[in-house]
C-alpha cells in the first residue's frame, strides 16, 4: 500500500509545474486602476499603450481588466442585495405593526358587536365601563359629556359610530365625518 502512495506522489512530481504568476507592483496597480476609472472598456490601442507602459503583455492588461469588471459587478450586486435585505427588514417591521394593529381593531370591533344586541341604557353603561366612562358620565347630557351618552342612540337603537370609536378609545374628542 505504501508503494502505491509513493508511485503516485511521484507521478506528480513528474508534471512540469506551472510557475506561480506574480503579483502586480503597486505603481503598475496604481495605473492600471487609474485608467480603469477613467475608462472601463478598453480599446486595442490604448490596450497596447497600457501594456508597453506597465511592462506586461496586452493579453494580461486585457484579463486585468476583465477581472476588474467582473469585480466591479460583483460588488454592485453585493450592494443591491444588502439593500433588499434592509428594505426586506423595513417591511416585515412594518408588516408586524399593521399584524398587531389589525389584531387591536379586531380586538375592538368585537367588543362593539358584543355590545350592539342590547337596549341603549344596558348598551350605555356596558361602552362606558368598557371605556372607562362612569354612569354618571354615561347618562349626562352636558355637551362635554355628550362622547358617553346613548340614551338618543338614533336609528333601531344602533350606535353612531363616531360615538361608540370615542367611548371606546376613551378619548375626548369625536370623530366628525363630513360628507
Amino acid at each position: 500500500m505504501n508503494s502505491h502512495l509513493h508511485h503516485q506522489s511521484q507521478s506528480h512530481g513528474n508534471h512540469a509545474q506551472k510557475p506561480r504568476k506574480k503579483r502586480l507592483a503597486r505603481d503598475q496597480l496604481r495605473l492600471l486602476e487609474a485608467s480603469f476609472n477613467a475608462i472601463q472598456t478598453l480599446k486595442a490601442e490604448h490596450k497596447i499603450e497600457l501594456a508597453s507602459q506597465l511592462g506586461l503583455t496586452p493579453r494580461q492588461v486585457e484579463i486585468w481588466y476583465q477581472n476588474r469588471r467582473a469585480r466591479n459587478k460583483n460588488n454592485a450586486i453585493e450592494h443591491d442585495y444588502k439593500n433588499v435585505q434592509l428594505e426586506l427588514g423595513n417591511v416585515m417591521t412594518e408588516n408586524t405593526r399593521l399584524e398587531k394593529q389589525v389584531s387591536t381593531l379586531k380586538y375592538e370591533l368585537s367588543k362593539v358587536q358584543q355590545m350592539i344586541p342590547f337596549g341603549s341604557t344596558t348598551s350605555a353603561s356596558a361602552l362606558a365601563s368598557v371605556s372607562g366612562c362612569s354612569d354618571e358620565q354615561a347618562n349626562s347630557t352636558s355637551p362635554g359629556n355628550m362622547i358617553c351618552n346613548w340614551r338618543d342612540a338614533g336609528k333601531d337603537e344602533i350606535f353612531p359610530v363616531e360615538e361608540l370609536y370615542t367611548c371606546l378609545t376613551g378619548s375626548g374628542t369625536q370623530l366628525w365625518h363630513l360628507s
